[in-house]
């Protein structure tokens, strides 16, 4: 049996749909955004936490290498100012399928790549990468609703989930990150959502309506649970002294009222020992 942890509340914040979690490793702060509520958390480094109310629906928060933020708002990847206001369009989505894009997580070279959604049963949605210079590529077609994104720590290896197809990929990528190849590394009976990786460069998958988070060795084999009573699991991040913490959000959208009594702090952020440390998270800002 995989060893068994269990996440504790570390931020009561009850969102609609907390999601993005990531660690800015400049200002020592974590950062996730509710996406349905309109609203960006931070948590500094001596516990306080702050709300940030949003003009426009954001699925990711991200740190900008010139010191600012980087956010995907509906089709739409701009820059932010750590208050929550929007600045300059660096690119837009292409709008097939449901119009809206996911998850999204800087590559080792500093660009961003981000999942679009497609629920129609057409798998019209993609994996799109986004330089600083507003140029977007397609990594892969096909996909349903695009979701977590991590590296392996030598940068060689994308794993990337997709929910409705309920599969981690793992893509082959050659020495300027572009992929080469792809095999499924583990498929799931829930939904796999956001994902992170850690030193050892295994894999940290939140299981939607699974309950937990899962991590699962190189080789597909899982190893380690931590139970979240959060309601929907969304998504997870390293973070904290020496990045041993994994932060997880949870949702608490459409469940009912007898979930909401036994879960009473679904959508809130929770935090486990996870017992090794994340393999860090690259800001925005190409490095090519």
């Amino acid at each position: 049996m995989p060893n068994e942890l269990v996440a504790e509340v570390v931020v009561d914040c009850r969102s609609q749909l907390g999601e993005g979690v990531t660690w800015d490793a400049a200002t020592e702060t974590l950062l996730w955004v509710d996406v349905d509520g309109r609203l960006m958390h931070r948590l500094q480094p001596d516990g306080r936490h702050h709300r940030i109310d949003l003009d426009r629906s954001v699925s990711v928060v991200i740190p900008h290498a010139r010191g600012h933020l980087l956010a995907v708002a509906g089709l739409d990847v701009v820059e932010m100012d750590h208050d929550g206001r929007f600045g300059p369009l660096i690119a837009t989505l292409p709008a097939e399928g449901d119009g809206v894009a996911n998850d999204g997580r800087c590559d080792p070279q500093g660009r961003l790549w981000v999942g679009t959604v497609d629920r129609s049963g057409q798998n019209r949605a993609g994996l799109w990468r986004v330089c600083s210079s507003g140029r977007r590529e397609c990594v892969l077609e096909g996909r349903a609703l695009s979701n977590g994104l991590d590296w392996s720590p030598d940068g060689r290896r994308c794993y990337h989930a997709d929910s409705l197809l309920r599969r981690i990929d793992e893509l082959a990528l050659e020495d300027g990150g572009d992929v080469v190849g792809a095999r499924e590394l583990v498929s799931f009976e829930a939904m796999p959502d956001g994902l992170s990786v850690d030193e050892d460069g295994c894999v940290w998958v939140a299981l939607w309506d699974g309950g937990q988070v899962q991590r699962y060795t190189p080789d597909g084999r899982l190893d380690r649970t931590v139970s979240v009573p959060g309601g929907w699991i969304t998504n997870c991040a390293f973070g904290g002294p020496q990045q041993r913490t994994l932060y997880i959000s949870t949702a608490r959208v459409d469940l009912d009222a007898d979930t909401l009594r036994r879960q009473p702090h679904a959508g809130s952020l929770f935090a486990v020992d996870a017992g090794v440390a994340g393999r860090g998270y690259t800001a925005f800002g190409d490095r090519l």
